[in-house]
């Protein structure tokens, strides 16, 4: 078994249903695989805390761990599927192994390299401006001073794919930052640039559950808003929905109602937005805290 599909195997290993003759042959491959066990660290790891979140009547989603599995099944069936585009796909991906980097933390690096740059260039030359109104001064230094804090993700991140962290390593890091119960402006900074940011699911998954204790935050709101039209893991997708709706971010209304709108997004995506849409037209109760409304189609300013 090669290391992609020991790893899309972990979660029936884990429960039982892998045929015998597979799990012997995971177990083995396990034995001498240093990044697959790490990956199943990380994976053991993820799951206790979300054991964890889930037996705490205060953390969010109650489904969200058997959306954890339903979703994972699905994208093993998906995987697994023969596709009538495999011979070309085969050739597209030894073309691009012979252009990139081998070392994927430099691929990454790359990518965001060049997205930053599409960013900048589209926002000197492409793109109109964005008029925001906001209700008063201290709305609109607020909003710009969410858009240069998202404008520092990019190189945090970097950053860390360049000190080449293993996965194992980055997601303990986010862990270990979600039990903080007053976490500083930094801690709530690095924790949306790894939503935004990071390659893993695990993490950027990890990085929505520590973010969702801290959403009366204006920061996190607009963290959150700005990066899940760009997610498209359908777990994570979920979870941000579900994060933005609890929060009663009106701003999320157009981003939501889009999802719903959009065939290519996932079944389980489109069902979650439309629950938060209907969660974001109910009246507001008269002790809940209001939220700041943010403009989901804002860009922000590069430096």
């Amino acid at each position: 078994m090669n290391c992609t599909r020991v790893q899309d195997s972990f979660i029936d290993y884990q429960d039982g249903s892998l045929p015998a003759d597979e799990s012997a042959a995971l177990r083995a491959h396990l034995a001498s695989c240093p990044t697959c066990q790490r990956e199943w660290s990380a994976l053991q790891e993820m799951t206790r805390k979300l054991d964890t979140l889930a037996a705490t009547p205060a953390e969010p989603g109650p489904r969200l761990r058997e959306n954890f599995y339903a979703m994972l099944e699905t994208h093993q069936r998906e995987a697994d599927a023969p596709s009538p585009f495999a011979l070309a796909r085969g050739r597209i991906d030894r073309f691009f192994a012979a252009l990139l980097p081998a070392q994927p933390a430099l691929q990454f690096a790359l990518a965001v390299a060049l997205l930053i740059g599409g960013l900048f260039a589209g926002q000197h030359y492409l793109a109109k401006p964005v008029v925001v109104a906001p209700a008063d001064d201290s709305a609109k230094k607020e909003l710009a001073d969410l858009r240069k804090q998202v404008d520092s993700m990019g190189q945090l991140v970097t950053l860390s794919l360049l000190q080449q962290q293993s996965t194992s390593d980055r997601l303990q890091t986010v862990l270990g930052k979600m039990d903080l119960k007053s976490p500083d402006r930094k801690v709530l900074t690095d924790l949306v640039g790894a939503l935004a940011f990071d390659p893993s699911i695990n993490v950027r998954l990890s990085a929505v559950e520590a973010l969702a204790q801290h959403t009366d935050d204006s920061l996190v709101r607009a963290g959150v808003l700005y990066a899940l039209p760009k997610e498209h893991a359908p777990l994570v997708q979920v979870a941000m929905i579900e994060l933005l709706a609890g929060a009663r971010e009106q701003g999320a209304q157009p981003v939501f109602e889009k999802l719903t709108r959009d065939e290519a997004v996932d079944i389980n995506v489109r069902d979650a937005a439309r629950r938060a849409l209907a969660v974001l037209r109910l009246p507001a109760q008269p002790d809940s805290k209001p939220t700041a409304t943010l403009n989901p189609d804002a860009k922000p300013t590069l430096t």
